[in-house]
């Protein structure tokens, strides 16, 4: 059975995975309240859920040539009510996110600015909007870590792990995305350079990021973040060695999907360091 549109297009597991970023920040800067918690989940889960909508909208011819079945594509929601459901997720997550001062406010609007602009224009600039993307993915750590005392160095590495992974995946999405890409006249990396450089850099963020989620072990963590951390890096090098090879749209849509894996893992590896 098929979901009711309105919780289709507002793709409640990206929302939730993004809530939970909120969370894994505010856990690991050393947050305890629970409804504070609670308050930066909903906000994460708002704003997210408004950049999903509004991204089909302004995606709905490139999703139609791409043969994606999304509710504006099958007509089972019309845009006026898509663009009524987007403003409000995003006026109640703005307001609830007013309730933990102007900083967080400020992050919450940003993200919320971000993900308009790279919908509505900037997803054809390419590799620009493409990071945009993958910065809209690493917000949520930030926003949470305002929303306690900012445990610098493990909030920092969340961050760029975040934004490293996010924006491979993005790249693999891409490739996923060529020929209605091409068709619609947006300038993305495989695009413009061919699919197996956007591949190599694909994986070369992975490596990065893989590299860089070992920096809090030198700096004191328990043995909880080294085993989760190393379940989910095995996971993404056996997924960059896919990716290398990936040839063509079939390949990526597979490995964008699976990337889902080792993100999901890794963050409920963070929001776990945040709790012991």
């Amino acid at each position: 059975m098929r979901s009711p549109p309105q919780l289709e297009i507002i793709r409640p597991i990206n929302d939730v995975m993004i809530g939970l970023g909120v969370i894994a920040g505010y856990l690991v800067g050393g947050g305890v309240h629970w409804m504070t918690g609670l308050v930066g989940f909903l906000v994460g889960f708002l704003i997210s859920g408004f950049s999903m909508v509004t991204n089909d909208i302004f995606d709905v011819e490139t999703d139609t040539l791409n043969l994606r079945m999304r509710p504006l594509v099958r007509g089972d929601m019309s845009v006026r009510q898509a663009w009524s459901l987007a403003l409000v997720m995003m006026l109640v997550g703005l307001s609830i996110s007013a309730l933990t001062g102007p900083y967080t406010l400020s992050i919450a609007a940003l993200f919320t600015l971000l993900s308009y602009a790279y919908n509505r224009t900037l997803k054809k600039t390419g590799m620009p909007g493409t990071m945009i993307v993958a910065l809209s993915m690493a917000i949520p750590f930030l926003y949470g870590g305002l929303l306690a005392s900012m445990n610098g160095i493990l909030v920092g590495v969340m961050f760029m792990c975040s934004f490293m992974a996010g924006l491979s995946r993005e790249i693999v999405k891409t490739v996923a995305d060529i020929e209605g890409d091409r068709a619609t006249g947006v300038k993305s990396l495989p695009v413009v350079v061919g699919i197996r450089p956007s591949a190599l850099m694909s994986a070369g963020l992975i490596l990065a990021a893989i590299a860089l989620s070992y920096l809090p072990v030198f700096y004191g963590c328990t043995p909880y973040y080294v085993t989760g951390i190393t379940i989910a890096d095995i996971i993404f090098l056996f997924i960059t060695g896919k990716v290398i090879t990936m040839r063509g749209s079939e390949d990526a849509y597979r490995l964008k999907r699976a990337m889902l894996l080792p993100m999901g893992i890794a963050l409920i590896t963070f929001i776990v360091e945040g709790i012991v």
